[in-house]
């Protein structure tokens, strides 16, 4: 009995024990935080393997190939990062779990006697050639680098005018640079020429409840009909402003979620009962752009912040711009933060709940609509 106990030990210590690992033409070692049994690997190796882009921030590590990206949360904790399926930071190195990483990005995982992680190259399908343009298909998502006159597409293999074969994969030579290169997924890479028209920031306003979800009932109105009353008059108010309904109905919360992606600033517009109005906030972001958002925001220069507005936001500043705005009304807002659904975007998202006191005649709902107006030409001027 005791042998057998002994030999079970001893097995599973070299199951947990560190391992192998090849990634490309990298060679390092697998390990097994807190003996799960999931296999993890550095992740400098791995994108070095592997071609891959490589981001860190602050508590979040990702890794990318083309349009697809897998992201995971930061965490010194062995045990921790194991039961979470998270990077783990171990000393300097960041290392991340090798199974779920090879899923998200299509790569090949295969565990015999030590972890290989492979990625298949990629062949080249078509090159379609327009004014200022080029797309180029592959059989699957690749990463290009600009290198001079030229672009380097990673472990990607093909023929065609202007393209050498290397070791790294296909290079494709260029009269000059492009001025942007990006990913719309399906396996595309776009380089294009020429500037580029400055994109605007969009509002989304959300008026709360709609159709079958009336909302609470204050002062003979339905919060439903307030929400979407004010949203009207706020965006009357603004430019390239757009409501995530326009009628009485009912839009589920994915669908506002869907909408509230691509918007630079949301208001999410509910009604209270008295005269308090509160503001809410995001506790925690997702997204890699929005979690840096507002340290980005407060060193890029005034042009790049401009444009990071379009694409992300901090909802903090937001927050103190409709602070200042209710206070010339003499209004105090409270603020409150949480895992609020609708405040988890890329953009600068707050969700904003109006006492009924505060809309009781048109007039006074022209001033908050006033307010939140001018709160939001502010941030994002």
């Amino acid at each position: 009995m005791r042998f057998l106990a002994l030999a079970l030990f001893l097995l599973l210590a070299l199951a947990q024990a560190p391992r192998p690992l090849l990634v490309g033409g990298e060679v390092g070692q697998a390990w097994y935080p807190g003996g799960r049994g999931l296999a993890y690997g550095e992740v400098g190796l791995i994108a070095r393997g592997l071609g891959l882009a490589l981001w860190q921030g602050e508590g979040q590590v990702a890794l990318g190939l083309g349009s697809r990206y897998k992201a995971f949360p930061l965490v010194a904790n062995e045990a921790q990062a194991a039961a979470r399926g998270a990077a783990w930071k171990r000393g300097q190195e960041v290392l991340v779990p090798l199974r779920p990483l090879g899923e998200a990005l299509g790569l090949e995982y295969r565990a015999q006697e030590g972890i290989l992680l492979r990625l298949p190259w990629a062949k080249l399908l078509s090159v379609e050639r327009g004014p200022a343009r080029l797309l180029l298909r592959f059989s699957r998502e690749v990463n290009a680098l600009v290198e001079g006159n030229s672009v380097l597409f990673l472990l990607a293999q093909g023929e065609g005018a202007g393209l050498s074969q290397e070791a790294q994969g296909l290079r494709l030579a260029l009269e000059s640079p492009p001025a942007r290169l990006y990913y719309p997924g399906g396996g595309q890479v776009v380089l294009e020429w020429g500037s580029l028209a400055r994109p605007r920031p969009t509002v989304l306003l959300d008026p709360g409840h709609g159709g079958q979800d009336r909302g609470i009932s204050a002062g003979g109105f339905w919060e439903k009909d307030l929400t979407l009353d004010l949203a009207k008059r706020v965006a009357s108010r603004l430019a390239n402003a757009r409501l995530t309904r326009q009628t009485d109905q009912y839009v589920p919360l994915e669908a506002r979620l869907a909408q509230a992606q691509t918007a630079s600033v949301m208001v999410s517009l509910h009604v209270t009962q008295g005269s308090a109005v509160n503001l809410y906030l995001p506790k925690a972001r997702t997204s890699p752009l929005a979690r840096n958002a507002e340290a980005l925001l407060a060193t890029a220069p005034a042009e790049q912040a401009a444009l990071l507005k379009v694409y992300a936001g901090d909802p903090r500043r937001l927050a103190v711009a409709l602070e200042k705005a209710f206070s010339a009304l003499g209004l105090v807002l409270a603020r409150a933060e949480g895992p609020y659904a609708l405040t988890d975007i890329p953009g600068a998202g707050v969700l904003l709940e109006v006492g009924v006191e505060r809309l009781k005649t048109p007039e006074a709902r022209n001033q908050v609509a006033e307010a939140i107006a001018q709160a939001i030409r502010t941030y994002l001027e």
